[in-house]
């Protein structure tokens, strides 16, 4: 909606002078809301009105333009906001007031601003503890926005923030119990930025003590399942992929500390569980759907990590770890070998890009598959074994000198079963 034209009889087109920077918007359109917002005494009745409710979306919506936020500033919006907020019963206009912030937040003028205003940032953020979805979904973005766009030195004022209002237990409350799959969207962009932002070496000991709890794999997972299995129709193939990628971010995050693995040793199976879906998902996506994904590298050096830190190898069955990747290296290997004559199914990429691709995957998952095979059950080692059959001495060349210890491991685990095999095949 735009103000700017003709939206009833009594609302006419701006004049020449009256818009907003380089925007077709106008000024007074503006300037009435805020001198509205400024009258305390009247504010409660303007907002039962229905108009102003649209007005106040409609500056929602211009709030996009950096031109508009750069004039809201220059007119003390977020005072205006500080002061009216608190005395707002209404959770739509909440939502609409906290979701006006934070697209303004979009901006790193607003920002530095808003990290100076104390009282309003903590009642802001004390939203956290709502039960309103929409309102709670509004809070998360402008968070999200601030922290990409803060200072190293300002991460401590949100630290600050984010101890004093509980907001980790309030956070992994809703990952663990909502149904709302927007707001486990949201929430998962949320934990994901505040590890990506927050775990600094000047926070990185008040980021542990905060969000390195026992509960925080087991809220994570519980929405992630939630998302990729229950509701996984309602999500869009991008969005369903972005679950994936920064739920795997986030975790390789939360075990990144020495501690780590005695607080989420109760966690194992759940993250195991995870990875399995994660797995799952990128080898129908490459080998059954014929589509290159480079965030498959990516999902495969997390993965990797993850398992060392955690120790899952043991945990899980050789179908939900070491088949689905596996199946993933033959496709690889496939795309290699008939590269002489074609590139085979996969004809909406270029060749030269699927034979980097290859090059580029094709160690981390031999590395992946060694790892696995290093710890698994006695069982899961001769099933795997039984799968790879002559791969095996490939995927074994293809793991770095880096890894040699687990190299080492894996030939002195297999070797009783490849003598065995190869006596019963002599014989």
């Amino acid at each position: 909606m735009k103000p700017d034209k003709e939206t009833s009889e009594g609302e006419p087109a701006p004049i020449t002078g009256d818009v907003i920077g380089d925007t077709a918007y106008s000024e007074r359109f503006v300037l009435k809301i805020l001198l509205k917002l400024a009258n305390l005494d009247t504010l409660k009745d303007e907002i039962q009105e229905k108009s102003f409710e649209d007005d106040l979306c409609t500056l929602w919506d211009m709030t996009a333009e950096r031109d508009v936020v750069l004039f809201l500033q220059k007119h003390n919006m977020l005072n205006l906001l500080n002061f009216a907020l608190p005395i707002i019963e209404s959770p739509r206009i909440i939502e609409i007031f906290i979701g006006i912030t934070g697209n303004m937040c979009c901006q790193k003028e607003v920002v530095n601003v808003l990290l100076k205003m104390d009282n309003f940032l903590n009642f802001l953020l004390e939203n956290i503890k709502t039960d309103d979805s929409l309102v709670l979904i509004q809070l998360l973005r402008l968070i999200n926005s601030s922290l990409f766009l803060i200072d190293h030195e300002a991460v401590c004022i949100w630290m600050e923030l984010f101890k004093k209002i509980e907001y980790s237990s309030a956070l992994y409350f809703i990952l663990k119990n909502s149904s709302n799959k927007d707001l486990l969207v949201t929430a998962l962009e949320n934990i994901n930025t505040i590890c990506s932002y927050c775990n600094t070496e000047k926070c990185r000991a008040e980021f542990f003590t905060h969000f390195v709890t026992y509960d925080a794999l087991e809220s994570l997972t519980t929405a992630f399942t939630e998302i990729t299995v229950n509701q996984k129709d309602k999500c869009e193939k991008d969005e369903l992929e972005r679950v994936l990628v920064i739920s795997l971010q986030t975790i390789l995050n939360l075990v990144g500390f020495d501690k780590s693995t005695d607080v989420f040793k109760d966690s194992k199976d759940n993250v195991s569980n995870m990875i399995g879906i994660v797995l799952k998902y990128y080898e129908t996506k490459f080998v059954e759907q014929k589509e290159v994904d480079s965030d498959l590298i990516d999902v495969i050096d997390s993965t990797n990590t993850i398992l060392n830190i955690m120790h899952l190898s043991e945990l899980s069955d050789c179908e939900i770890y070491f088949e689905p990747s596996y199946r993933i290296w033959k496709a690889l290997k496939s795309i290699l070998q008939k590269d002489k004559n074609g590139v085979d199914n996969f004809e909406e990429e270029d060749k030269e890009e699927l034979r980097e691709f290859s090059n580029q995957l094709k160690s981390p998952l031999s590395t992946f598959m060694c790892v696995y095979l290093a710890n698994c059950s006695e069982k899961d080692l001769l099933k795997a074994l039984d799968e790879v059959g002559t791969d095996y001495e490939e995927i074994l060349k293809l793991v770095k000198n880096k890894d040699k210890e687990i190299k080492d491991l894996v030939t002195k685990r297999a070797a009783s079963y490849r003598t065995r095999l190869k006596e019963n095949v002599d014989s």
